[in-house]
């Protein structure tokens, strides 16, 4: 019996060293996740009113371009159009995300398992990037990518004026 309760102390000493040990999560990389998870949250319980609130306004104005243009909203930030043609979100996990090229922007990582409207199945484990970015204080999602992932430069050439310009601080000069 000793020798359990020896073991039960070290396993929980050792959890506790290894949440000590964990980096704290930057503020602002916390908020994006957290975009992203109430959105996945909303498109996987079909409120596209709810998901939509979410969406950038440029994003929107996007979906319409296309929906005017082409006849659909055929864009990665209309689940509503896949869910009756493509596919739609059965499940999901956000695993992941990291700063994008500006102060207000980030790229969050998720594993999305998809039911196939025509293959009539569930593909599991789906690699899917967002990213997600400040305009005028607000967070918002901005775009979606499935298998790829979205590149620095991408972002800085293809979403230009789409997130606030956040002035980094001078460092004041030492006194001489």
């Amino acid at each position: 019996m000793k020798k359990f309760a020896m073991l039960v102390a070290l396993s929980l000493s050792s959890v506790a060293l290894a949440d000590e040990a964990a980096p704290a999560e930057a503020p602002e990389l916390k908020a994006a996740k957290d975009l992203a998870t109430k959105y996945l949250t909303a498109v996987k319980a079909k409120k596209w009113a709810d998901a939509k609130k979410l969406l950038h306004p440029k994003t929107l104005e996007s979906i319409a371009e296309r929906k005017k243009r082409m006849g659909k909203e055929d864009h990665p930030m209309a689940p509503w159009y896949h869910e009756k043609v493509d596919y739609y979100l059965k499940d999901f996990k956000v695993v992941g995300g990291r700063p994008g090229p500006t102060e207000s922007s980030f790229v969050i990582e998720a594993s999305e398992d998809n039911f196939q409207v025509e293959d009539k199945g569930i593909a599991e484990g789906e690699k899917s990037t967002y990213l997600v970015g400040k305009k005028d204080g607000k967070w918002y999602l901005v775009d979606k990518k499935r298998g790829e992932d979205f590149t620095n430069d991408s972002i800085k050439l293809g979403y230009k004026g789409w997130f606030d310009k956040i002035e980094k601080k001078e460092e004041a000069a030492p006194a001489e």
